[in-house]
């Protein structure tokens, strides 16, 4: 039996140089997805941040090398990490304020 693939589009999601700041994303049910860097961004780094709760304690995300973090630049697209892949909810922290929009895929 074959299952479509899930989709969803969030467009203007807040990343904040404050973890406390940025907005809080659903991803239960993803497993993969693209963050687009709008042009005129000042956004360079982002780190993710995962939760079991959308109100809840968000711990940064490591992999077997350290913290997680995609080095990006304005005007561009990138693929999330596959480590993020079974969490709830994440939070993207930048280096500098900003927004991104999210293509969230489940596979």
């Amino acid at each position: 039996m074959h299952t479509t693939p899930q989709n969803n589009i969030a467009t203007s999601v807040t990343v904040d140089s404050t973890l406390a700041d940025s907005q809080a994303i659903v991803f239960k049910g993803f497993t993969t997805g693209i963050a687009l860097v709008p042009s005129g961004s000042s956004i360079n780094t982002l780190t993710y941040y995962v939760s079991s709760t959308e109100d809840g304690t968000y711990i940064q995300l490591y992999n077997s090398s350290g913290a997680v973090s995609t080095t990006v630049a304005a005007g561009r697209a990138y693929p999330l990490p596959a480590e993020l892949e079974g969490a709830g909810y994440i939070k993207l922290v930048g280096n500098a304020d900003g927004v991104v929009d999210l293509h969230l895929i489940s596979s």
